[in-house]
């Protein structure tokens, strides 16, 4: 068993797998990663299920010391990785020596990076999930000399074909979306407003959910307690946008009237306040949420 020793935890980093299911009915939220597909990535480079544990590291500036050997990936945020003197990419298998310290730097571009490893996290499984979440967990994130035991694999990957060009960060991404129960009772105005028009990420966001900086006029009343699901949109009643994220709760009252699908999820995640981006409907044939 080797260690990992969190010398600089970062702002908010954390063990994420595919998520806690099949316990809304105690206002418990599925958790997991905030972008799906760089996680996915990241167990696909290390050659492990698609929804094995990860660490999720928010913003960089992010320490660590290991003390066996092992193998890793960093995918997601564009991020610059030092092991000891070496400089190395996302998307790319990096051999790490014991007793060597690995640096992420604050990123470059996005929000959320992954870190997978060649073998296991050990951490304790509750409600059949790693993911951190503070009402269930232990931990609600790692700190300052936090220590987390792995296990590497004795399966080592060549490093030769394990590197995939990491993906751009576009100005202004479209987010794709379907409509939520509520958009057909906004007026074409409002529904134009909301689907035509580039908004804006305020910096009100967090794993919970994203608010926006725009607001909608409305008048559509407040609902009985709702299901609601990471990717809901929501219109409180002072019209602001209100996106949830993956430790959201499980119900609310504020209209629902877009849907994001999963990789509009993962796009969103990566955008920092400030960022512009346009919703974009996509055909009921191509949703998977």
């Amino acid at each position: 068993m080797g260690k990992i020793v969190f010398i600089k935890a970062g702002l908010f980093t954390t063990i994420q797998d595919q998520g806690r299911f099949g316990f809304v009915d105690k206002g418990i939220p599925t958790s997991g990663p905030m972008d799906e597909s760089s996680f996915h990535l990241a167990n696909l480079l290390v050659r492990k299920k698609p929804g094995a544990a990860c660490l999720e590291i928010y913003m960089g500036n992010v320490s660590l010391y290991f003390t066996e050997n092992c193998q890793i990936v960093c995918t997601g945020a564009d991020a610059k990785i030092q092991v000891d003197s070496k400089l190395y990419g996302t998307n790319e298998i990096i051999n790490i020596s014991a007793y060597s310290k690995v640096n992420i730097a604050s990123f470059r571009q996005g929000q959320w990076l992954y870190l997978a490893i060649n073998g296991l996290f050990e951490s304790e499984s509750i409600m059949g999930s790693q993911s951190f979440y503070q009402e269930v967990t232990p931990l609600a994130k790692f700190k300052d000399n936090d220590i987390l035991t792995f296990a590497s694999s004795p399966n080592h990957i060549p490093t030769d074909f394990s590197k995939i060009k990491p993906r751009g960060f576009p100005k202004s991404p479209q987010i794709p979306v379907f409509p939520g129960p509520s958009f057909s009772c906004l007026s074409k105005t409002q529904q134009h407003a909301l689907t035509d028009s580039c908004l804006t990420l305020s910096p009100i966001q967090n794993r919970m959910g994203i608010q926006l900086v725009e607001k909608i006029k409305h008048t559509l009343p407040e609902l009985i307690s709702s299901p609601v699901y990471p990717g809901t949109v929501q219109l409180t009643q002072a019209g602001k946008i209100i996106i949830l994220m993956k430790d959201a709760q499980v119900t609310g009252g504020y209209p629902r009237v877009l849907q994001l699908t999963s990789i509009g999820i993962s796009r969103l995640s990566q955008l920092r306040p400030q960022a512009k981006f346009k919703f974009h409907f996509v055909p009921q044939k191509d949703i998977s949420i």
